[in-house]
């Protein structure tokens, strides 16, 4: 047999892109079972134009890789993302491209990449409470532990739940509780994913992970051809709900961002019309160690929360109680106090 005219493409192997994305990732990989793990730096996932971003790019290299044959993900520590990079939203704030590109590309993209990209099955590992839980609910199966909390807080924040969050409730949940919880940025529990369909499994707490492996060599024992076409007919509703909605729902949280940007009506949750992402910490370790959001929302409890949130954190910093969740708010704006 004669020599082609041209090679396949030379494309970075595993332990190069691995490199490229350490600040937000660490990889492993052990028999083509692939464990993405978030993180930012050496600590938690901290919410930012860059990790956003970093989170759909990944995703695209992950699936150029045919060595890649099932992927886990999942989050440093024993809980989902909570803080937010106080430093991390100025390119994302700038008009109008940066603005536009953060919004209208890297929103959409950190969704559509998980169903439209990745052709091998999939499993979110979700250790404990956290927000934007995107990627690990996106996945073929999801397992979550016995004390994970999830929440879609735009709402609240006087934002567009148009991320996608609220279109996975409304999806997962049905219509009118999808609705509710999307509207009012309540709570929901894990055994409560689990009743309304949003999880696979709900497992005590520090088994996550180990379960999501031992799924992983489960399907390891089918055949690799089997299991990949699986995990297409696995991501087909998504695949038929994100075609009719998600770009609708992207656009109108970009939108609804811009108009109160345009009206200078943002503020850091006491003052202005929408919170402005970068501070996002100052009530996001108490929204997740009280069980305030589980309950009902109220105007009062929406008005409260930052207040709420502030005597919290001075009796963390006083030592009268501990906060669940390890993180050092270091870099916070300038002349920033709760």
């Amino acid at each position: 047999m004669g020599k082609p005219l041209a090679d396949y493409v030379k494309l970075p192997e595993f332990d190069e892109y691995k490199e490229w994305f350490k600040a937000f990732a660490d990889l492993k990989r052990e028999d083509g079972i692939v464990q993405v793990t978030w993180k930012t730096n050496d600590g938690p996932m901290h919410h930012s134009g860059m990790s956003h971003r970093a989170i759909s790019q990944l995703v695209r290299w992950l699936s150029l890789d045919f060595k890649n044959e099932i992927i886990i993900f999942t989050h440093i520590g024993d809980n989902w993302m909570i803080e937010s990079d106080a430093n991390g939203w100025e390119t994302y704030s700038k008009l109008p491209t940066e603005r536009f590109q953060h919004q209208y590309f890297d929103d959409t993209n950190l969704i559509k990449n998980m169903i439209f990209d990745l052709d091998v099955p999939t499993i979110g590992a979700i250790p404990g409470p956290g927000f934007h839980w995107d990627s690990a609910m996106l996945c073929d199966v999801t397992i979550c532990s016995e004390d994970a909390k999830m929440e879609v807080p735009h709402a609240q924040g006087g934002l567009v739940p148009g991320d996608g969050m609220g279109l996975m409730a409304q999806h997962y949940f049905g219509t009118k509780r999808g609705n509710y919880y999307m509207t009012t940025s309540r709570q929901f529990t894990a055994q409560q994913m689990l009743d309304w369909g949003m999880v696979s499994e709900v497992v005590p707490k520090g088994s996550a992970v180990e379960r999501a492996w031992e799924i992983a060599r489960m399907w390891k024992t089918m055949p690799y051809e089997n299991r990949t076409i699986m995990s297409n007919l696995a991501k087909r509703p998504l695949k038929k709900l994100l075609v009719d909605d998600l770009k609708l729902h992207t656009v109108s949280e970009q939108y609804g961002s811009l108009l109160r940007i345009a009206a200078g009506d943002m503020g850091d949750g006491t003052e202005g019309g929408q919170h402005d992402e970068k501070y996002i910490s100052r009530i996001a370790d108490w929204r997740f160690a009280t069980r305030d959001m589980e309950e009902p929302q109220t105007a009062e409890s929406w008005r409260s929360m930052y207040s709420k949130a502030a005597e919290w954190c001075k009796k963390v910093a006083a030592g009268e109680i501990q906060n669940p969740f390890v993180f050092e708010h270091s870099n916070e704006p300038e002349g920033y106090e709760v």
